[in-house]
């Protein structure tokens, strides 16, 4: 099969492979649309410890069963939407409530949707991956993986008190305007959240964010709302430096939500007697465990959040350098491949 090998940073070739087979439980499915990923950009950019290289990268996707192995919930010719991990429901973060930190959650992930076929182990196929609806297009329900992280950014969120029982009476500012940062303006608009700031550099990104539901303003203008500050602030860019800017943000009493990932090694500093006089509530949420899940599919189920508007052009896997090339320059959002 063709596919798109990630041979070191900065350098991406496009080959053939071996066809995958599945095993017991397992799912092949054909890619019928493969979204990029701001993990993807910065594997692509700097490396990443979670993607090896050399190696078929890409995990957003969605597409048509092609095999099955024994036992496979899903039989060929079925149009399915999936993840790419799922947790093992056996260790002590799974039983404690905590399926998005499971051990063996990323050792058992699944890489390789920029190629025309994709092997997904038995465990992701019978937690992770849902029939598709006839009426969605396979391009928008394969951003269900990021999905899935604003879904249990906002779940933990609520377990904290966010946005309680009026969201239209909240404020939120999303630090961000890449496609993380855009989802969560679209979810908190559906939830009702009443004042939604989206704050950055990309001007062509700030417009989508606009058409979405935010109001905008460049990340250099933005300010405490009414001198006091938002309810919550939801920083999605994962620079040290725009972690520490975002507590200056929040009002006393508020929510701080550090979402985007910093470069491995990376050192922040904040003001303690902020964090502590002003009882701020701080937390970093990671990946996403099912419930999360099923509830992102319901909103792409759904087809109120816009997310189309995303989708910056279709590619051919033979064109996925100049498409990373594109996003390194900041030009679009999020490229579909459709092998």
């Amino acid at each position: 099969m063709r596919a798109v090998i990630l041979q070191e940073p900065g350098r991406i070739v496009h080959a053939e492979v071996e066809d995958p087979k599945p095993g017991p439980g397992d799912l092949v499915v054909r890619v019928r649309a493969a979204t990029t990923c701001g993990t993807d950009l910065k594997a692509f950019l700097r490396g990443h410890p979670a993607i090896p290289m050399p190696g078929v990268f890409g995990h957003e996707y969605a597409g048509e069963v092609v095999e099955a192995g024994e036992g496979a919930p899903f039989a060929p010719g079925q149009e399915i939407m999936g993840v790419h991990s799922a947790p093992c429901r056996r260790c002590r973060w799974c039983l404690d409530g905590q399926e998005n930190l499971c051990e063996s959650l990323m050792s058992t992930k699944v890489l390789g949707s920029f190629a025309e076929l994709l092997l997904v182990p038995a465990r992701i196929a019978r937690l992770n991956v849902f029939p598709k609806p006839p009426g969605l297009p396979f391009a928008v329900v394969s951003l269900l993986e990021p999905l899935s992280c604003v879904a249990q950014g906002l779940q933990e969120l609520a377990k904290c008190g966010f946005p309680g029982r009026d969201p239209s009476s909240r404020s939120v500012a999303v630090v961000g305007p890449g496609a993380i940062g855009l989802m969560f303006v679209a979810v908190l608009r559906l939830l009702g959240v009443g004042r939604v700031v989206l704050a950055g550099r990309n001007a062509a990104r700030l417009s989508v964010g606009e058409a979405l539901g935010a109001e905008s303003v460049l990340l250099e203008d933005l300010r405490p709302l009414d001198g006091v500050g938002f309810d919550a602030v939801i920083e999605c860019v994962g620079l040290p430096e725009v972690w520490e800017r975002s507590l200056q943000w929040v009002r006393r009493g508020g929510w701080l939500m550090l979402f985007g990932g910093c470069p491995t090694g990376s050192k922040a500093c904040f003001d303690t007697k902020r964090l502590h006089y002003d009882q701020i509530t701080l937390l970093s949420p990671f990946h996403f465990g099912t419930a999360a899940v099923a509830t992102a599919r319901e909103w792409l189920i759904e087809g109120r959040l816009g997310l189309e508007r995303l989708l910056s052009g279709a590619a051919r896997l033979e064109e996925a350098a100049a498409v990373f090339d594109r996003l390194r320059q900041g030009i679009g959002i999020k490229y579909v491949f459709q092998p």
